[in-house]
This record gives structure tokens, sequence and C-alpha cells, in this order.
């Protein structure tokens, strides 16, 4: 549950000018908050692909000033900015969403992606989160794309647009109707196929699972706490491609999200993407990490950085977490009992 957070007032505004990937804090609590060394309320993300845009972030006049006086030949990404939320639903249970902002341009003109990653499909009546407002500008003029009453209406009340989009999504869940034992290593926390569906037909690009690899995490598992899980046990997160139409670009976007662009492990990933029916995955044991593509594997200290990033900004990862929350909540009521 989110926690009001105090900015410091007297904080100076921070300017980024670099291409990587940086969090900054927020009021809403992260729903990982424990697991990794990122602080439990940074819970915004700001993605500078290049050093063409300078991002000025002012928490305490809560203004964030987009900069870019560059020409395009063709629309390309200037900025993208991501903030953790918490929604409540009508049920009063509160629910983790995140809200994000891309900033396009085309030649001089900008143009903007905004749309919400959600878990479920409960409707959201009312939201938290850091009510930045978002203005961008050319040097010249300056326009406000984002604001409380903006973000506000994105979480209770979607776009047309937006609800064509997850009209068209396609989940399956993997774990339906399967017998599983938390004692045993293998023991699938989530296991999810997405893609898209029209006319009674999937077409499924990819599959991502949580899994534990030992069966001393039964306990942790029937504890109901996927933090817990995770801080503490051993466990693997992989992503296999069942598709290398659409997906290589969204794979090769993701790694420089996560930091992963420049190992060199996933040097041919961030060529060429994932091939099809080939896995890439995350395995810990008590916070020591490593990643797998194929037979090889290799020690990455932030690995479990890079897996609670995965689990709350992305939207596959989102709903995988749900997924294991759920779970983890049924196995807890039935040890309750």
């Amino acid at each position: 549950m989110s926690e009001p957070r105090q900015q410091d007032s007297a904080a100076s505004p921070e300017v980024f000018r670099s291409r990587g990937i940086f969090y900054f804090a927020g009021r809403v609590r992260c729903p990982l908050a424990g697991v990794g060394s990122r602080g439990d309320y940074d819970s915004n993300r700001l993605a500078l692909d290049d050093a063409d845009t300078e991002v000025t972030i002012d928490r305490r006049a809560a203004r964030i000033t987009v900069r870019n006086t560059k020409q395009y030949a063709h629309k390309s990404l200037v900025c993208d900015l991501m903030f953790l939320a918490e929604g409540t639903t009508a049920s009063g249970a509160r629910t983790p969403f995140s809200i994000h902002l891309k900033i396009l341009k085309s030649g001089g003109a900008f143009s903007v992606d905004l749309h919400r990653h959600i878990r479920n499909q409960d409707p959201i009546l009312s939201a938290e989160f850091e009510p930045f407002e978002v203005i961008v500008t050319d040097g010249v003029r300056s326009q406000v794309l984002l604001n409380k009453a903006i973000s506000d209406r994105l979480a209770s009340r979607p776009s047309l647009a937006l609800l064509l989009v997850k009209a068209l999504m396609a989940m399956r869940d993997n774990l339906e109707g399967v017998a599983q034992d938390p004692r045993v290593p293998g023991f699938r926390v989530a296991d999810l196929s997405v893609g898209f569906g029209a006319l009674g037909l999937e077409w499924m690009l990819a599959r991502a699972e949580l899994a534990s690899r030992s069966g001393e995490n039964a306990e942790l598992i029937e504890r109901g706490s996927i933090v817990d899980m995770l801080r503490d046990g051993t466990w693997e997160l992989k992503v296999t491609a069942f598709s290398e139409k659409w997906l290589p670009e969204v794979v090769q976007r993701d790694l420089f999200l996560f930091g992963l662009d420049e190992l060199p492990l996933l040097q041919e990933v961030r060529a060429r993407g994932l091939r099809k029916g080939e896995t890439m995955a995350f395995q810990f044991e008590k916070g020591r990490g490593e990643i797998a593509l194929g037979g090889r594997s290799e020690a990455f200290p932030g690995a479990m950085d890079v897996a609670r990033s995965y689990l709350e900004f992305h939207m596959l990862g989102g709903l995988l977490c749900e997924s294991a929350e759920k779970l983890q909540r049924g196995l807890a009521a039935a040890e309750a009992r």
C-alpha cells in the first residue's frame, strides 16, 4: 500500500543530457520495494536514447521540462517517461499500474504516445501517483503534455484507442488446470503467453515464466509474499520468443530499457532480437544472479535489479507479477484453512 513521501523542498532540479536510464523518487512506494538495490520510492523512470534531448526534473515544482531543438527526417522517440501508480477499484482493492509517456518528434513537430499499463481489468476509480507536469519545448514554443488532470482521465477513463488495443490483445494462463507442488523444483509461480487475438484466432508472440528452482522455496511461496520469494529464494525469470516478426524491435528496446544492451552475452540479441524458440533467462539464488541465453550463461551482479525493474515497469512483467501474487494468495489461504 502506498504511503505519502515527503519531497525535499530545497532539492535542486536535476538535469539529464546523456543516454541512459534514470530512476527518481515519488510518493508511490514501489510494488517490489525491498528487492534489489533501487530505493523503495524510486517509482519513476526516465529513458533517454541519446544526448540530443535535455530533461530537467524539478521535484519541488513537480515539473519535468523536456527540451529538444533537433529536426528529424523520420518520426523519432526523444524522451520516454514512466510513472508507477496505484489505483483503487470499485471494491476498494488497490492495484498497481503505470502511466507511460513517450514523446516523439518528426521534423520539428512533437507528438505523444500516452497510455497506461494495467495488471487486471478491474475499472480504476481513483489513482495515486506523483503528479508531475511535463512540458516540452523546442527552444521557442512550449506545450504541456501531461499534468494531474490528464493522468487522472487516463487512469479512470482510457481512450477508445486504448480500449481497442486491449480488445485485440490475447493472454493465456498456462497454469490453468495444472497441478503443481511448490516443494518440487520447477514450480511455476506464473506462466503466461501473450500476443494478439481476433475472430476466435490467437497469434502468440512470447511466453514469460517465473519459476522456483528449489524445493526450499516452498515456505516462501506459501507465505504469500512475492518480495520475500524474490529476495530470499532461488528462482528463475525467463522469456521465450514465439515469433520473429515484430518482436525483435521490442526485445532490442527492452535490452536498453533494462540496462542489458552492453552485455557481451546478449550482443547477438541486440542485433537481431530473440529467434523463434529462443529463451533469455535470469537465474537467482538469494540475491546472486546470472543471465542465460540458450546453453550459455554468465554471472550478472545487477540481475536482481533488472528483474525487479522488468516486473514493475514492463507490461508483461506486471502481468506476471499479478499472476504470481494471485497464486500465492490462493496458496496462503489454503494453508490457513
